[in-house]
């Protein structure tokens, strides 16, 4: 899967897509009582755009470029980060969560994994550690992190409920899953999947946003909701190979249904979990 992650800001024909997630977080971690938190949903009006280091590789470093406008990141959470990548965003939020937090990236690149250390060593930031892992079966204990997030790699998995689950279990309850992702309303030319896959590999693998949404309520998460949802242009090239000129302008039509978009979704762990959703249940998902 290295092989086919790709990164929007190395394909410069991708226009207007924001693939950005944010870390988000749940406020100050509190052992007394019992990881409880007091969620801010109030998100913020501005939008970033950027794929996110999740799976796709070298970013730049501004801070611009981790959507923390939702203002879910608070001094003192403990962060992970599915799909790391070279640790931009992960950087980004140890800087948000203060000398109390913590943050941990996940990536499957041992080479993405050195060059975010050396990064980090290079920063002198001292509150962020980054583990080499699948994020199918992510190296951390269960009910770890305040937030997971994950930035453009959620797609990149064939099994996306292992990966729903998996941040299911490494979240406290009451802690929060932010994930950015490309999804689909209608059905696209498979083509043009392809193509788009060839600019930005986690394309490859949008699905219906319901269905999207539907890997975290499955695992157990509640209040699962879209707080961002962008229309990707691709290249008119691309578009005008599969596509009739009638589609091509719907495609664009940022108030139309067909096309691509970019999500970001966000959902809370519950107080407590079901015997069907509990992450030791060896028989979850199969009933």
């Amino acid at each position: 899967m290295e092989e086919n992650v790709k990164t929007i800001e190395q394909k410069e024909q991708v226009e207007n897509s924001a693939c950005g997630c944010g870390s988000g977080g749940c406020g100050c971690h509190d052992e007394a009582a019992g990881h409880q938190h007091q969620h801010d949903h109030s998100y913020g009006e501005q939008s970033s755009c950027g794929c996110g280091s999740g799976g796709c590789g070298s970013h730049s470093h501004s801070q611009a470029d981790l959507p923390i406008r939702f203002q879910i990141l608070r001094e003192g959470d403990r962060v992970v980060e599915f799909g790391s990548g070279t640790g931009n965003d992960t950087l980004a939020a140890a800087q948000m969560v203060g000398a109390n937090g913590k943050i941990v990236g996940i990536d499957m690149s041992e080479k993405n994994i050195q060059t975010a250390r050396d990064y980090a060593d290079q920063l002198r930031i001292n509150n962020v550690e980054f583990r080499h892992g699948n994020i199918e079966e992510a190296p951390l204990p269960k009910e770890y992190a305040d937030i997971v997030f994950a930035n453009c790699v959620f797609n990149l998995h064939k099994d996306k409920q292992k990966v729903a689950d998996e941040i299911y279990r490494v979240a406290h309850h009451n802690g929060l899953v932010c994930i950015t992702d490309f999804v689909i309303m209608h059905d696209i030319p498979e083509g043009l999947r392809l193509e788009g896959a060839q600019l930005a590999g986690c394309i490859g693998g949008a699905e219906k946003i319901n269905d999207f949404m539907d890997y975290f309520r499955r695992t157990g998460f509640d209040h699962v909701e879209i707080v961002e949802m962008k229309k990707v242009h691709l290249p008119n090239d691309i578009f005008e190979k599969y596509l009739s000129a009638e589609e091509v302008n719907e495609y664009k039509d940022v108030q139309s249904e067909k096309g691509i978009f970019s999500v970001t979704l966000i959902g809370e762990k519950p107080s407590t979990c079901s015997p069907e959703t509990c992450c030791c249940n060896p028989d979850k998902h199969k009933n």
